[in-house]
């Protein structure tokens, strides 16, 4: 189950983007121990698990009026803030099935890929960690 934001530009009665989010975790791979070691890097050995919990970005949206001005930027760093400051949900990571198209947009905006299984679909699996973010 997610729940989907809408960001209104009032005075045109337009719907300027929307996004929505969900709950998620990012699993272990046997079959790619590379990314596993690099994402457990930053955890202590004796809070490393088998997986962690995760905020899904399911869907990312920027009105085509809208589009160029930064709107995608803004809302993924306003999730990253709520996530990791606000505390609203006690997860580590943000991932988001990106579509091909969008994989450069997330990569600028600090996401990774989690496999390289997928490089060849449609979607790809990619995650932010939110201890990246931390503001004090």
């Amino acid at each position: 189950m997610a729940v989907t934001y809408l960001l209104e530009y009032m005075e045109q009665n337009k719907t300027a983007a929307y996004f929505s989010l969900l709950a998620d975790k990012i699993i272990f791979n046997p079959d790619e121990k590379g990314v596993w070691n690099k994402l457990n890097r930053s955890i202590p050995n004796s809070k490393r698990r088998r997986s962690y919990p995760a905020v899904k970005v399911g869907r990312l949206a920027v009105n085509e009026d809208y589009s160029g001005q930064g709107l995608g930027t803004f809302i993924l760093d306003n999730i990253k803030y709520a996530f990791s400051n606000v505390k609203r949900l006690g997860c580590r990571f943000i991932t988001v099935d990106a579509l091909k198209t969008a994989v450069p947009f997330y990569e600028r905006n600090g996401f990774q890929c989690i496999t390289e299984s997928d490089k060849d679909d449609e979607t790809r699996l990619m995650f932010f960690d939110l201890k990246n973010f931390i503001t004090e």
